[in-house]
């Protein structure tokens, strides 16, 4: 039998500068039944030029505009003729068995999503994410960044993939629906990966398939406001409302820790937050719309998913590296910890 037709979906809004390490470490794959798929998400430093010349074998499809990182990869699916279909990030380099090593994870019954073993490109000795973990309030996180790759050679499962590198089934696409487009960018990839999990498949850390990421952790205020706004999000759209009751005081503590953050960085950040909010209230109705159609996938009770999330938070990726994070970490753990005993025993 013939090879599973694998679509890669490669998303790029003026990323022009890292198209040919990318690409060119796709075209060696060892699954050779494979098409790539260049999103042109409104670029205007010339990369469709740069691919249409010298990537011919690229199929290109062009957006027209920035529509931003999660419908721009929705429309990138629209016109994939995979049987699995694969999100990477352009500002990445994958070893001939990327592919290959995520088609592995699929052996496994139940196994709806995989993601890769990502390294950071600058340090491949070093993780960037095998993997997210999700927080119990809603903060996607990368797992294992910064430790040694050697640490994390063996198959597991995850409460969620990374956004910069997964595979996923098309019939499962077709079932939970692709990236919400409302969310523009940032932390799609921990709901799409949540609503996988209520549909009772299983998410997969597939470590034979290596990446290697241009990664930066830097936040702005425009960031801050989506991130801020699209866990929230993320939680009401997939959690009963007991659950969610059970969940308010870590909710409330992530949200001082929030307002926190916001006050110590500037107006900029304090309007973000309460744009954050004001999107939330403005549009009750879409996000209950939204809830309905997620809480009709339900296949498994919020326990399984309460137990998949991390009870914990690494001060380093949310507060930021240095003196405050290390002095904030350790008690906020803590009172996340105790926090959680009460949700996993009511959910």
């Amino acid at each position: 039998m013939p090879a599973d037709l694998v679509s890669v979906v490669v998303v790029c809004t003026n990323e022009k500068e890292h198209l040919s390490v990318c690409l060119g470490s796709l075209r060696h794959q060892t699954h050779q039944n494979l098409e790539v798929i260049l999103v042109d998400n409104g670029s205007t430093d010339g990369s469709r030029e740069y691919v249409e010349a010298e990537h011919p074998w690229v199929r290109i499809h062009a957006t027209g505009a920035n529509l931003g990182y999660a419908p721009a990869n929705n429309a990138g699916f629209a016109v994939a003729r995979g049987d699995y279909l694969v999100v990477l990030n352009p500002d990445t380099e994958v070893e001939p068995s990327f592919v290959s090593g995520l088609l592995e994870a699929f052996t496994d019954d139940g196994v709806g999503l995989a993601t890769s073993r990502i390294c950071l490109f600058g340090e491949r000795s070093r993780v960037n994410a095998c993997g997210n973990h999700v927080h119990l309030t809603g903060i996607g996180f990368c797992r294992g960044l910064g430790e040694a790759v050697d640490r994390y050679t063996l198959p597991a499962r995850l409460a969620s993939v990374s956004g910069c590198a997964f595979m996923v089934r098309r019939d499962v696409l077709e079932r939970i629906g692709g990236f919400d487009d409302d969310y523009f960018i940032y932390v799609e990839d921990t709901d799409l990966s949540l609503r996988a999990n209520l549909a009772g498949y299983r998410i997969a850390f597939a470590p034979g398939s290596i990446v290697y990421h241009k990664y930066r952790l830097r936040m702005t205020p425009r960031k801050f406001y989506l991130l801020e706004r699209n866990r929230r999000l993320t939680l009401l759209k997939n959690f009963r409302w007991s659950t969610l009751a059970a969940l308010l005081p870590p909710i409330w503590m992530t949200g001082i820790l929030m307002w926190l953050y916001a006050l110590l960085h500037g107006p900029a950040y304090l309007r973000a937050k309460v744009r954050a909010h004001a999107w939330i209230y403005a549009n009750w109705r879409l996000i209950l719309d939204k809830r309905g159609r997620t809480q009709a996938l339900r296949a498994v009770g919020d326990r399984d998913l309460v137990m998949l999330l991390s009870a914990t938070l690494p001060a380093d990726q949310v507060i930021g590296p240095g003196l405050l994070g290390r002095l904030v970490g350790v008690p906020m753990n803590l009172a996340y910890r105790l926090s959680a005993i009460p949700v996993r025993l009511l959910a």
